[in-house]
This record gives structure tokens, sequence and C-alpha cells, in this order.
């Protein structure tokens, strides 16, 4: 690679090939909320274009001082089950946040997939209680997957139940997860999913969107909830039953139409440095609301980008 005269291309094929592993992911993200609390990296809110009936298209853009890259997310969001595609497909375009030069560029799939489980492993570490053994999954697809294999690592997890639009799609995930040797039942009621359980991953589809059927009201005591969905799945009246609630970043929020509309406890990254404190008590009910964080998307392409620089793996491509 010469800085300035090729970039280095990755296939979703090639970034899995390179190894990188999901503890090294959830350290890149937490060293990046840290960065961000202390002002050492930079982001905006994305950038969200959304023409009638047509996909949604998000930009998201970040700059970390270390390791020093810049880059942006640029990410197509589509309803395209009947299509036999992917519901989200994007690139990352990776520059070096010196010379402003681009490096790489590389799909997203995977890099989506396991920041976002690393940043909710990230923020339940805080605000889950430690002996939280039971996971309550709306929506069983691509997240399902990354979150299960992100938070096990952290909490004695024997427990999953797994709720989705389709049922058949539920009890394939039920199945696999019974694989790896966990109790899971597949459930026709969405209630099923969250009373009773630990934790609570909500991971509905922003497009197309669906009305709001989830009420805060079934979470029990003591209970902590990812919602990676904006919320959106949550009726909003109910969330103002959760006791503590953090987003990923709140510039974000602000310019989001999110379901929970009161004033936030904080960031992740306040968790992170200490600013604020995680579960006060046992019987707390918690919450993470994602918006979005682009820096997270940049943290890990970087790390996967010096993996495969170093093994030589991807395509140079001239400029």
């Amino acid at each position: 690679m010469t800085l300035g005269q090729d970039i280095l291309f990755l296939s979703n094929a090639d970034i899995v090939a390179c190894g990188v592993g999901l503890a090294h992911v959830e350290q890149a993200v937490e060293a990046m909320f840290a960065a961000k609390a202390e002002g050492r990296a930079v982001m905006k809110p994305k950038l969200a274009l959304h023409p009638p009936q047509r996909a949604l298209f998000l930009a998201s853009p970040g700059v970390m001082d270390q390791p020093p890259y810049a880059g942006v997310k640029w990410v197509g969001v589509a309803g395209n089950a009947a299509r036999g595609l992917p519901h989200i497909a994007g690139l990352i375009v990776l520059s070096d946040a010196e010379t402003g030069m681009p490096v790489a560029v590389m799909d997203a799939r995977w890099i989506t997939g396991v920041r976002t489980a690393a940043i909710t492993a990230v923020a339940a570490r805080r605000l889950a209680r430690p002996d939280s053994g039971s996971i309550g999954f709306i929506a069983c697809g691509l997240q399902a997957r990354a979150h299960l294999a992100a938070l096990r690592p952290h909490f004695p997890i024997g427990l999953v139940h797994a709720y989705s639009r389709r049922l058949k799609t539920a009890e394939a995930f039920a199945e696999e997860v019974r694989a790896q040797g966990l109790d899971a039942q597949a459930v026709e009621d969405p209630r099923a999913a969250v009373s009773d359980m630990d934790i609570v991953v909500t991971t509905t589809p922003v497009v197309p969107r669906t009305d709001p059927f989830l009420d805060a009201a079934w979470l029990g005591p003591g209970s902590f909830a990812s919602m990676v969905d904006l919320g959106l799945s949550w009726i909003s009246e109910s969330l103002s039953r959760l006791d503590r609630v953090v987003t990923d970043d709140q510039a974000q929020a602000g310019s989001e139409s999110l379901a929970y509309k009161k004033p936030y406890d904080g960031e992740v990254a306040d968790l992170v440095l200490g600013r604020i404190d995680g579960r006060q008590s046992r019987e707390q009910r918690t919450a993470l609301v994602f918006a979005g964080v682009g820096l997270a998307d940049v943290a890990v392409a970087a790390l996967v980008y010096q993996r495969a620089a170093e093994a030589g793996i991807g395509r140079r491509l001239a400029l």
C-alpha cells in the first residue's frame, strides 16, 4: 500500500478472513467512547435521505485521533425480503486522518453487526445485572445473532426467548441457539420475549417501519433493554416507566424521531469514563436507546484495515 497512490478494497469475505475477534471489537468501541468523551474524536449526526417510495440512505461520519483515521459509512435501508436481498447494505470509506488520503473501501455488513452489538455490550456491563441469565429478542436476524455472541462472555445466559413477525424466523434462530447449548424458545407473543427477561434486545427494521407494539410495563424489575431500533418498536408513553436511560450520542438523538421523549441520564461515553453511574439498584429498569454513532464504524473499520494490511488480505486498487 502506497499512501495517495492506491487503496485497499475489502469484501465481506475479506473482512471475515481477517479474524478480528469480538473482544477486540468491544475494546475498540470502548476506547472510541472514551475518546469521544474526552474530545479526542469528532463526529456529526448522520445525514438521512428518504425519498418517497425509495430506500432510506444514511451517511455517518467520524474522525479518530488514535488510531488516526477518518471515515464515513454509506448505508441503504430497504424492505428487501421479497427480493432476497439484505435489509441493510453499505460501504465504509476510510481515510488517513493526517493527510486526508483515502486508504480503504470496505463492505459494511460485518462491521455494522459487530460494532452495534459491542455498543450494547459496553452499556450492558454497566446497566444490566451481572447475574442476568435470560435474554429476549424482538427480531431474530443478524443483530440478534451478533448480540447473543457479544453478551454471552459477560453474562451467565442460559435462556433465550425469540420473537419475530414470522414464527419460522424465530424458530430457526432458536434452533441455532439450542445448538450452542442454551435453552431457547420461539414465541408467538412478543410479550413472552419481554416479560421476566433479564435483558431484552429489540432490532426491528426501521424501514419499513412498524407501529409500536411493545409496552415497557412488561419489563420486569432489574431488567435492561437495548433498543437498537431507536426504540420505535416501543410504545413511547410506556417508556416513562424506565428508571435509567442512556443513548449513544445526544446530538444524534436530538436529530432523530426517537421513541424516548424524556431527557437522557447521559451517554454511553459518560458510563465508560465514570461521569455518571450505571445501574444504581438491583430493581432498576434500565435501557440504552440507540441513535447511531458513526465513530463506532470508524473505530472497527480501522481495526479491520490494519489487520488486513498486515495479513495481505484484500485487493489493491489504483487511485
